[in-house]
Formats: structure tokens, sequence, C-alpha cells
């Protein structure tokens, strides 16, 4: 949350466009793996409009959501704790 919170304006960047580097990083701190990088970007960039809500949405709100889209999802539920 940490990460997120200090990257918040280049992570809403990179979720909207599903790359990026600060994208790529959240990736590695949630240790998804380099196979399921793809469907972690992809997650991201389809669930935006939903991990970023508001202007005035928090670090651990756009955390919360996108763990919470990531608990639906086949391939990257595992990285849900």
């Amino acid at each position: 949350s940490m990460y997120t919170g200090s990257n918040m304006d280049r992570l809403a960047q990179d979720m909207s466009v599903g790359h990026g580097e600060s994208l790529n990083v959240l990736a590695e701190l949630m240790g998804v793996e380099q196979q399921d990088k793809a469907a972690f970007f992809e997650l991201a960039k389809l669930n935006f409009s939903e991990i970023f809500s508001s202007e005035t949405v928090t670090a651990q709100e756009v955390l919360s959501t996108l763990q919470a889209a990531m608990a639906k999802d086949a391939t990257l539920s595992r990285y849900v704790g």
C-alpha cells in the first residue's frame, strides 16, 4: 500500500492502458509470476474505472478493489491472500 500511495498517478495511467513500469512493479510486489503478468495487466485495464472509481480514491481502496477483482479471476485468485 505504501508503493500504491506514492505512485497513484502513474499507476492510474498504467492501469488505464494495461501496461507500464509502475504496474509491472506492483505486480512484482504482489508476487504475480511472469507467466501471469499479461492476465494481471489485462484485469487492471478492464477494471480500471472500478479500481479508480473517483479522483479521491485512496491507495487502500485501489488495492482492495484490485484484489477483489483478482479474487474472481481463475488465474489471479491465487495471488490474493
